[in-house]
């Protein structure tokens, strides 16, 4: 009955783990649109536009597939309803956002700064909403 117990937390203590995971590779994919601005692209691009831009990919395809392992393992169990209230202000701040991205293209279109860092709150909005939604469902202490 017990080893049941350990199998039951080590497996929760993994799932949280890819999640975190998850979340970090998120960030990181955001982050490099945060690089955007500072990149010298008169010439081309160089090197480091690559590298930012395989981290970008890097980044959202590795929490993608994290988060579709996740959601596949945590089928079954119920979410908790304490993070309602915090999803949906981050629901309403990335609806926000998404729909700032149109008049930024439109009216900012030479402002190097303000496109990058309105997708970079768009995408880190979207990812944050799935991680704590996963954490939601992983919170043993209120199964």
């Amino acid at each position: 009955m017990r080893s049941k117990l350990i199998e039951g937390s080590v497996i929760d203590m993994k799932l949280k783990l890819l999640n975190i995971l998850s979340g970090i590779c998120f960030f990181i994919s955001s982050a490099c649109l945060m690089s955007v601005p500072f990149l010298d692209l008169k010439e081309g691009f160089t090197t480091v536009a690559y590298i930012f831009a395989g981290l970008f990919w890097f980044g959202l395809i590795c929490g993608l597939v994290l988060q579709i392992i996740l959601a596949n393992a945590c089928k079954g169990l119920p979410t908790i309803k304490k993070n309602k209230k915090i999803l949906r202000i981050i629901r309403i701040i990335f609806w926000v956002l998404l729909i700032t991205v149109i008049p930024v293209i439109a009216f900012f279109n030479n402002n190097r700064f303000l496109l990058p860092v309105n997708l970079f709150l768009v995408f880190l909005s979207a990812e944050i909403y799935w991680v704590i939604r996963q954490m939601g469902r992983l919170n043993e202490n209120e199964r």
